[in-house]
């Protein structure tokens, strides 16, 4: 199912590729996974070798509006924000010598939280973002799980890529709370998004839940394992 619908999305959309993961973020594990374009296993010689990356765990790319996810609740964690805080979008910010535009012409003016949420408003998660600063934003980054690799058992995982953050202005700073600046692959963020649902556990994500040897018998069941709580269940 997930292959096929994976395949009328890409196309419907012109898109140059796609990608599908099913996690269940209680236990991590990874329920379906489909890269398209595809190629059939016993007769890969035959297809580009792009067709045969696994591109869910190699490729990076900027999760864009993805990653208000993070940045809401490493706000709400803090204590910076709450669901009625109040915001004014007048469609920009300025940050040092930038000025970053909303996606909406003329902004969204007066939002609570929840609404900016909703509104996926650029402005309101590049002040929190600066509210939240390098060092606490950095953590709550890693903390989620990007920047490293997640466990799984699958071979050939990449790391994304998060700058370090006395590399990290402020303008930058800002653009990683609307999901720019900042390179994570589709199973980090996933897993990250997981965790903001689940209680706030950080699972390790896996693919095998049990092996079994040729008479059927149970050689080992592969149990889920928390990472580390990064949010409160109260956040979550």
């Amino acid at each position: 199912i997930a292959e096929r619908e994976l395949e009328k999305a890409v196309l419907e959309n012109g898109a140059k590729k796609g990608a599908v993961i099913l996690m269940d973020p209680m236990t991590g594990e990874i329920l379906a996974l489909a890269n398209y374009p595809s190629f059939d296993p016993n007769h890969y010689a035959q297809y580009p070798a792009a067709n045969r990356r696994n591109w869910v765990l190699v490729d990076q790319f900027e999760p864009g509006s993805t990653f208000k996810i993070v940045t809401a609740a490493a706000a709400l964690e803090e204590g910076l924000v709450r669901r009625d805080s109040r915001f004014f979008d007048p469609g920009y910010i300025v940050v040092e010598d930038r000025r970053l535009k909303c996606w909406r012409a003329g902004g969204h003016g007066s939002q609570t939280f929840v609404e900016a949420v909703e509104n996926s408003c650029n402005p309101v998660f590049m002040e929190v973002a600066l509210r939240l600063g390098q060092e606490r934003f950095d953590e709550y980054i890693r903390a989620f799980g990007f920047g490293q690799k997640t466990g799984v058992d699958i071979i050939g995982e990449e790391l994304g890529l998060v700058r370090d953050k006395s590399q990290v202005k402020n303008v930058d700073l800002a653009r990683i709370g609307f999901g720019q600046s900042i390179a994570v692959t589709p199973l980090q963020l996933i897993t990250a998004a997981s965790a903001v649902i689940n209680g706030g556990y950080l699972m390790e994500p896996h693919l095998a839940k049990e092996f079994r040897d040729e008479d059927g018998r149970l050689i080992e069941s592969i149990q889920p394992r928390k990472v580390r709580q990064v949010i409160s269940k109260e956040t979550s």
